[in-house]
């Protein structure tokens, strides 16, 4: 591990050295010798005016531009709304210090046949702007393609994207989600060419946008514009395959554009366990690597069909609709499942062995829009309701063992069947005003949530615990009725006052209102009537439980140009009161608290690609009714819980430190965060076993429980001509010491967690892409006052995607190869296994179709095989996983846009 270490210490020195760089600097004036804000400065390459960095001027209208030596001829522009400069150079070898310069009337300028009418880029405040015109992509490409030429843009073999070294967490579509605001479906099915301009901006909630507010988020959001020219059209894609052991998949996405109007439908079936429309260009809705035994990989085979209906539009001059959309989706579930859990006590360690299956059956009914009210210029309101509906029926079948020092201690077979519904309804509203004076506001805002939820739970079982005096039986076979009502109300109001051009201070009040229902209700089944009508009185029980909590808030805001910082201070006051009976004996609970919570933010950003980021939070967090109240649950027969009327509140603080630097010439950024939580107070299970392995739970205070993680990373890459290789080296960490009472007992735990990790990618465009990847994971963990002094585990993941583009990417072959090993597995269970995707895809007809023939797995070893390691014990377990299948699809596409009409 220190050889890995030093090994990227040295990266980072070699390539941050490698970094210095040239300089052009000015500064830009007017015709009436007034500098100028937020001028856009960029060099480019005149032969293919591709652009070598840019800036921006501050507010004496100074720049500096940062840039390697240029040994080719280059245009320097600078462009602000009306006015325009440009200079040519032969060669850069030196740095450059243009003085004073005064901007001139735009103009269209020919140099040596490069024509340049529109600015390829715009800088303004946080927002940056390129012109996708000035964007070489493939005819026939997505919006993805765009992003990938766009300098500064990342997108990682995982498919995480990154601007300017900071994740992208939102993608809009002329500033309205696409269907989904991560924006997966738009990538992967607009053409590139119906784009006008690709807007990057700091990602902002809809109070900081409708205030003004300066945003506090990290992330950045990306939007694309549709060009005016092609403000009318249709956009269509549809996939059908079938294939081996009656697998298929079919998807399907319709978008009508006509100005601010956009209406979208999607439609998908399959039972490959696709979640989604959006299709990978080379494997469709197969994706790649698709529940191939990492510890994200999804277990079971499932067949799902989804239905969907998107609308924007612009209602009137002061009202938008953001988005109005309708879903609904059908799934089912086939599991299965293998565990053996080792559970780490004092003197002793208990082995459970389990198995299970089930089917399961699911609908789902959503609704949700958002509209955006302008009532003046200054006042606007926000509106957010959505629905939902779920319902749902399951069928499980399990088997367990529990043994200690192999005797057979307790064993267990058991089958539920569960039909259940719930509906969820949450409307949302949110005022804003600027008033007169800037920076000067306020707001209010509504949130409710209300829901209910029914549940009939079917429950046959035969429990038999072999003590010293004798064997015990459990057998069971209840009918569990549980019904819940749940309200959360939330009222909010707050005031921001300026006091400075760069602070500001607000006050807030906010009042919330919890409550919630929940009846639970057994009933054992007569043979004498063949139905459940006998009441257990033992094990029903239900509860009646309120809190109302006001929270007067104070916030304070510093936004430099180097640096910015804020603070919030609030009091929770509550309330909880709460009803509940529990075998026929009602027990009533009533508490008050008067907690502080706090948060501190700083950020020093050294340039527009550079920052530092540093918070510290610290909150309380008050138990929950089940952990308090003094009952006796015994509604598992394995497991009994009684809650503890003493547990104090928990206390927990939590800082964070990261760094981000990203340099646009060298192509070239790295990262590194580091973050600390402690616990005080932190509610643990107080457990006892008995000498059947019965464990009796009860819940305890106990502090200085605490995690300690780290990581770090770079990405560089290199470009030649059509080629271009990025090399991605990663590492992160993790301590959690733990400790706590296991069989009445004082433990401590020490666990480390070492993550490291290459990517690696080689490209010629349209031609070839090469991606390999290495991964460890390795978990160490150390315990006090157990049986057992430690356990380790180690997994290795190296994967390989290839893929070729043929006759002008009219054939595409691509695999996906994956080799993965888990060590100290236990035995029964797999250690390793090689995981292999392939496919060939041919497009005919002016590429409006695609045949492709793929095949899933194709040795036929995919598994689910993982180990999760715990403060008291640790489980190998492996699931259900969906294996090989050869499939042949048929993709179309047909997309017709229109323009304006001349007048």
């Amino acid at each position: 591990m220190k050889k890995i270490i030093l090994l990227l210490t040295l990266i980072f020195n070699v390539l941050i050295l490698h970094a210095q760089r040239l300089y052009i600097d000015g500064k830009v004036s007017d015709s009436e010798k007034k500098p100028i804000e937020n001028v856009t400065i960029y060099l480019l390459k005149q032969k293919d005016s591709s652009i070598v960095n840019y800036t921006s001027t501050n507010k004496e209208g100074r720049f500096s531009l940062k840039i390697d030596e240029v040994e080719e001829p280059s245009i320097l522009k600078i462009d602000a709304e009306k006015f325009s400069y440009s200079k040519a150079f032969e060669k850069i070898e030196k740095s450059l210090s243009l003085g004073d310069i005064e901007l001139g009337k735009k103009e269209v300028i020919n140099i040596d046949e490069v024509k340049i009418t529109v600015s390829p880029i715009k800088i303004k405040n946080d927002t940056i702007e390129f012109n996708a015109s000035a964007i070489k992509v493939r005819p026939d490409s997505k919006i993805e393609e765009l992003l990938k030429q766009i300098p500064g843009v990342e997108v990682s073999n995982d498919g995480k994207i990154t601007a300017n070294g900071k994740e992208v967490d939102q993608i809009m579509v002329n500033g309205k989600p696409f269907f989904d605001k991560d924006g997966k479906i738009a990538l992967q099915n607009l053409p590139a060419d119906i784009i006008k301009n690709i807007q990057f901006t700091t990602t902002k909630t809809k109070e900081e946008e409708l205030s003004g507010k300066p945003p506090k988020s990290q992330n950045t959001t990306i939007n694309f514009n549709i060009d005016e020219k092609k403000n009318k059209g249709l956009l269509s894609r549809i996939t059908v395959g079938y294939g081996s052991d009656k697998r298929y998949e079919g998807s399907g996405l319709v978008s009508y554009f006509k100005g601010d109007t956009k209406i979208s439908l999607l439609a998908s079936s399959n039972n490959i366990n696709s979640k989604s429309i959006s299709a990978d260009e080379v494997f469709d809705n197969m994706g790649r690597g698709r529940g191939s035994g990492s510890q994200n990989s999804s277990s079971g085979i499932q067949r799902s069909s989804t239905l969907g209906l998107n609308y924007n539009d612009k209602l009137g001059n002061d009202a938008d609709l953001d988005n109005l959309s309708l879903k609904y989706t059908n799934s089912e579930m086939e599991t299965r499942s293998k565990v053996s859990r080792s559970t780490l006590l004092p003197d002793y360690t208990l082995k459970t062995d389990s198995e299970s299956n089930g089917d399961s059956e699911s609908k789902e009914y959503s609704f949700s829009s958002s509209a955006r009210i302008r009532l003046d210029s200054l006042t606007n309101i926000y509106i957010s309701p959505s629905f939902s509906r779920s319902e749902n029926f399951s069928f499980n079948r399990s088997a367990s063992t529990t043994l200690r020092d192999g005797k057979l201690l307790n064993e267990s077979r058991s089958s539920t069947q569960t039909t259940g519904e719930s509906n969820t309804f949450t409307p949302n509203i949110f005022f804003s005003k600027n008033l007169r004076k800037k920076g000067r506001s306020i707001s209010a805002s509504i949130n409710s949530s209300i829901s209910e939820s029914k549940n009939d739970n079917i429950n046959q079982s035969q429990n038999t615990f072999y003590k010293e005096s004798g064997i015990t039986t459990d057998d069971r076979d209840q009918l569990q009725r549980t019904r819940g009502q749940n309200s959360n109300y939330t009222f909010s109001a707050g005031y921001t006052e300026p006091i400075s051009d760069s602070a500001a201070v607000s006050v807030g009040l906010q009042y919330n209102s919890k409550l919630s229902d929940d009846v639970r209700e057994f009933r054992d089944f007569d043979p004498a009537t063949g139905q459940y009508s006998q009441y257990n009185t033992r094990l029903s029980n239900s509860m009646d439980q309120r809190i109302n909590q006001i929270s007067p808030e104070m916030s304070f805001f510093l936004y430099k140009k180097k640096f910015n910082t804020w603070s919030t201070v609030n009091f929770d006051i509550s309330d909880m009161k709460v009803n509940s009976v529990f075998n026929g004996q009602q027990y009533d609970l009533q508490k008050n608290f008067v907690l502080p919570r706090y948060s501190v933010n700083f950020q020093y950003v050294f340039d527009n690609r550079k920052r530092l980021t540093l918070s510290n939070s610290s909150n309380f967090n008050i138990p929950d009714a089940e952990k308090l109240i003094p009952y006796r649950d015994e509604s598992d027969p394995l497991t009994t819980y009684t809650g503890n009327p003493d547990l104090k509140n928990t206390w927990t603080t939590n800082s964070n430190i990261s760094f981000n630097s990203f340099n646009i010439l060298q192509n070239f950024s790295y990262y590194i965060n580091a973050g600390f939580v402690y616990i005080n107070n932190d509610i643990t299970r107080y457990s006892q076993y008995d000498s059947a392995g019965k464990q009796i739970v009860t819940y305890n205070n106990i502090s200085g429980n605490k995690n300690f993680n780290f990581s770090t990373g770079l990405t560089k890459t290199f470009k030649w001509k059509d080629q271009k290789f990025s090399i991605n080296p990663r590492f992160s960490m993790a301590y959690t010491y733990n400790n706590g009472f296991i069989n009445g007992q004082l433990f401590k735990s020490n666990s480390y967690n070492f993550n490291p990790g290459l990517n690696l990618s080689y490209e010629i465009k349209d031609k070839l892409t090469i991606k390999p990847s290495y991964k460890l994971g390795y978990s160490f963990s150390n315990y006090t006052n157990y049986n057992m002094n430690n356990v380790n585990t180690a997994n290795h993941s190296l994967k390989l995607e290839l893929t070729n583009y043929l006759f002008q990417s009219r054939l595409v072959f691509g695999n996906d190869l994956e080799y993965n090993t888990n060590s100290n597995i236990a035995p029964g269970f797999k250690k390793d296994f090689y995981f292999w995707n392939t496919s060939l895809g041919y497009s005919f007809y002016k590429k409006q179709f695609t045949a492709k023939i793929k095949v899933y797995d194709v040795l036929n070893q995919n598994q689910s095989i993982r180990r999760t390691i715990t403060d008291s014990y640790f489980e190998d377990r492996e699931d259900l996983i969906l294996k090989r299948y050869i499939m042949f699809s048929l993709s179309m596409k047909l997309n017709k846009f229109a323009g304006k009409k001349k007048k």
